[in-house]
């Protein structure tokens, strides 16, 4: 019997059903990757989750509108992620489903990218040689600093994707940091540049300068704050391609569900979480709040980063330094998401960036990719606007009627801006739903709402926290947000455990 083998006997020696390897707390996709790696190495894995399905930002529901005939249409509506980097090779995404045996399980279809930005409209190619050439065609006057600029961003990402590699996707430690910048010299110094800085140094067009920050809104409102380490991963979209899995987001978590279970692990959905047990100091298992307890020497907490220190963990004598950064820890944007069913499909892209008359929002069309998310002939069409931090806050002094107010009131006026991209948009509209902040809270249970844990260019905690016995994984950790971010985060958090 191998090592880890014996830890695990030893583990469950003794044990009721109610004990466990590990638990996770939280079935967002960092929580489903930890949770999906474990059980395919034979841990016994428990996944609680307060929502109704997995996959937090990563999720789908049905909507069935009737028409003036009273005829039922079927919509597939995503909770805003439509456009999955991470699946070309050495990428944290196919390393994940490669590693549990899903790799061909999934349709992906390929997400083609279109900017509208003060007027200009651009059509990006999913390849690093085209997307050199188009720019450089639409910006002659810019032509050599768009290819010194591209040929630095490809630098760090080859050297930053080796390294992940090379680190069997773990998370790498301040001694095997310092060997890794000796080996990997152009992804260490890129954690100190400022992305828009960069910019700003090979561009002179205000127009392609907004073009290369807009695909930032993926991670942040405040493109400015960015590291070229921040921004570099999203350059993937032109390397590997951006994906949407046919039949909807909530495709992806469901197969990681399924492969926790096919290797014995157990999902509980509206299982919401209350605390943390401890137990001498050491975290022992979780309270739910149906009253069950459940145990385990180890909890990977996918929950929302200030929960995880504060409400599930209660009273804790974290380190001092520690502390004040998880208290001075600013949480990034929320958002404005507007789902719609139309009538008519939309001559877009399945992604197109807009930047418009002060406004920056992003349109996602997949039903130009996947026609079985609406009824022939129809479309269901994203809407996503961020929202700063403090505006976001303000939202919930708002009462009942100023939320209602204050929804209508930004639906109005995207509407508007969006149907400059859709000519006729409003004619077209037989359905739509507009989710705030509040909505963000209630269903992914963080902070103000926040869609992203936490804001980029800020110290943001490790997996291991200083609790023996806590790992965290998720959007609000130092990997950061996204899908791809997130999965190499809940990789980290299952490695740790690991190699404990």
């Amino acid at each position: 019997m191998s090592a880890p083998d014996k830890q695990r006997t030893a583990m469950r020696s003794g044990h009721s059903d109610q004990h466990y390897d590990v638990i996770v707390v939280g079935a967002g996709m960092a929580g489903l990757s930890a949770a999906a790696l474990l059980a395919r190495h034979n841990y016994k894995v428990l996944v609680a989750e307060g929502h109704d399905r997995p996959g937090g930002c990563m999720t789908s529901w049905v909507r069935k509108p009737r028409d003036r005939n009273r005829v039922a249409r079927r919509f597939v509506f995503d909770a805003g992620v439509q456009d999955i980097s991470g699946l070309s090779p050495q990428a944290p995404v196919r390393h994940l489903l490669s590693q549990i045996g899903e790799q061909d399980s999934l349709d992906w279809l390929p997400v083609q990218h279109r900017y509208v930005v003060n007027g200009t409209t651009l059509d990006l190619p999913r390849n690093w040689d085209g997307l050199e050439r188009v720019l450089c065609a639409a910006f002659a006057e810019d032509a050599a600093g768009i290819s010194a600029l591209l040929r630095e961003i490809r630098l760090v990402y080859d050297e930053l994707y080796a390294g992940m590699a090379a680190a069997d996707y773990r998370p790498v430690t301040a001694s095997a940091q310092m060997q890794s910048g000796q080996r990997f010299e152009h992804a260490a110094r890129a954690a100190g540049q400022s992305y828009v800085a960069l910019l700003e140094r090979h561009i002179g067009n205000p127009t392609l300068i907004s073009i290369f920050k807009i695909l930032s809104e993926y991670v942040t409102d405040d493109p400015a704050c960015l590291s070229l380490t921040d921004m570099v991963p999203l350059f993937g979209y032109y390397i590997g391609g951006g994906f949407y899995p046919a039949g909807g987001a909530q495709k992806l978590p469901d197969l990681l569900c399924r492969s926790i279970q096919r290797h014995h692990g157990e999902i509980r959905l509206k299982s919401r979480v209350n605390a943390f047990i401890l137990r001498d100091g050491r975290i022992a298992g979780i309270e739910l709040a149906s009253g069950q307890a459940a145990y385990a020497p180890a909890v990977i907490s996918n929950a929302d980063i200030g929960a995880s220190h504060g409400a599930l963990l209660g009273p804790y004598d974290l380190p001092p330094r520690y502390r004040q950064r998880l208290k001075q820890l600013k949480r990034g944007p929320s958002a404005i998401l507007i789902n719609f069913g139309l009538d008519a499909i939309p001559d877009l892209p399945a992604r197109v960036f807009v930047e418009q008359d002060g406004l920056i929002f992003g349109l996602g069309n997949p039903s130009a990719i996947d026609s079985t998310l609406a009824p022939a002939g129809h479309a269901a069409l994203s809407l996503l606007h961020l929202l700063p931090e403090a505006e976001a806050h303000s939202w919930f002094a708002l009462s009942p009627a100023q939320d209602e107010d204050a929804r209508k009131l930004y639906a109005q006026k995207l509407i508007a801006a969006a149907g400059r991209v859709i000519p006729g948009l409003e004619d077209h509209i037989v359905h739509y739903e507009v989710a705030a902040p509040p909505t963000f809270r209630h269903y992914i249970q963080s902070e103000n709402g926040s869609i992203y844990g936490a804001a980029r260019g800020q110290w943001c905690p490790p997996v291991a926290s200083p609790v023996p016995g806590l790992f965290l994984a998720g959007a609000g950790t130092a990997t950061g947000p996204g899908v791809e971010a997130a999965v190499l985060s809940g990789l980290h958090a299952a490695h740790a455990v690991m190699d404990r």
